[in-house]
């Protein structure tokens, strides 16, 4: 349950768009929200002012007519207010909260995006394949892909391109539709890189706004696991899951590649910065530090990994002496 803060927000009208910003308790209904980053988006138009030389010319960085960007696409104000119609949407239909203890309304996206389990949604528009919406941090690691690259894509392809695989998903995205959730579905995904796992201890439920019309539909993800046995999601230590599925430890020159590919997209990073001079609301900066970001990522699991195999190592090392 979201804890409302004592003052109101107060937001400017926008025009309608696939997610329709919904009403939290004692708050009044919030205005249509444009699409996240990757869709189409609210463009505004100075008008001219007669006879005046250089009229019409784009505004600077940081003006009411072309204001900056955040650093991270999930701190644009149409994905938060996206992420509070999701919250509310999920405690509407199933009836209990996303998460386990209340959070002020300026943490969700924050608490969102760094949640142990993860969450996509996709919209819905009539006559128009579903697209996703939104993918937290831990989805994105999850499909092995950036921000850019999730949003605006069919989220049919989250999935193998099977007859059975297919049409189980599409079976359970009807039961949803029909019930406004389901709690019992598991099924195989894909993640952009090809990589196989089966999910579980999923959520799907209709994003909703407060007419009741079905805008979306989001799904939280707490479980999942490989073709090789190793499992992850909530509470699952990723490093002593592959142990335990008896996966082999990473080698050094593994580890020393992820390594490099780190240091490369840093100075990648810096390069975009000062040589380049962009800032951090330049969308070439925000790709890269998203791609910064996962490579830290896939190189900290690693380093996990390569610790609890030289631990289990040490400790059977030292079981055999005492023997």
């Amino acid at each position: 349950m979201i804890r409302k803060r004592n003052r109101p927000m107060a937001l400017s009208a926008l025009r309608p768009a696939p997610f329709v910003a919904g009403c939290l308790p004692g708050v009044a209904a919030v205005p249509a929200l444009p699409r996240p980053h990757g869709r189409r988006q609210l463009q505004v138009v100075a008008a001219k002012k007669g006879g005046k030389k250089g009229s019409g010319q784009k505004k600077g960085p940081g003006s009411l007519m072309d204001p900056p960007k955040p650093a991270e696409p999930w701190l644009q104000t149409s994905v938060i207010m996206q992420n509070l119609l999701m919250i509310e949407s999920h405690s509407r239909k199933t009836g209990r909260p996303m998460f386990a203890e209340e959070i002020e309304i300026h943490e969700v996206a924050k608490r969102l995006w760094d949640a142990p389990f993860a969450v996509l949604a996709h919209d819905i528009e009539e006559g128009q394949p579903n697209r996703f919406c939104y993918g937290n941090q831990k989805a994105l690691n999850l499909f092995e892909c950036t921000w850019d690259e999730l949003v605006g894509t069919e989220s049919a392809q989250s999935a193998e391109d099977d007859a059975q695989v297919q049409g189980d998903r599409q079976e359970a995205l009807a039961r949803a539709m029909d019930k406004g959730f389901i709690d019992d579905y598991t099924g195989w995904r894909k993640s952009f890189k090809g990589k196989r796992f089966k999910i579980g201890r999923t959520t799907l439920f209709n994003v909703e706004a407060p007419s009741g019309e079905v805008l979306g539909q989001a799904v939280t993800i707490r479980e999942w696991e490989y073709e090789d046995g190793t499992k992850g999601g909530e509470g699952v230590d990723p490093a002593a899951a592959a142990a335990a599925a008896g996966a082999a430890p990473p080698s050094p020159e593994a580890i020393a590649a992820a390594e490099a590919a780190v240091a490369e997209q840093g100075a990648l990073v810096r390069s975009l910065k000062e040589e380049q001079g962009l800032g951090n609301s330049s969308e070439e900066v925000q790709e890269a530090v998203a791609r910064l970001l996962q490579l830290k990522g896939e190189l900290q699991a690693l380093q996990e990994a390569a610790a609890v195999a030289e631990a289990a190592a040490a400790a059977a090392a030292a079981a055999g002496e005492s023997a």
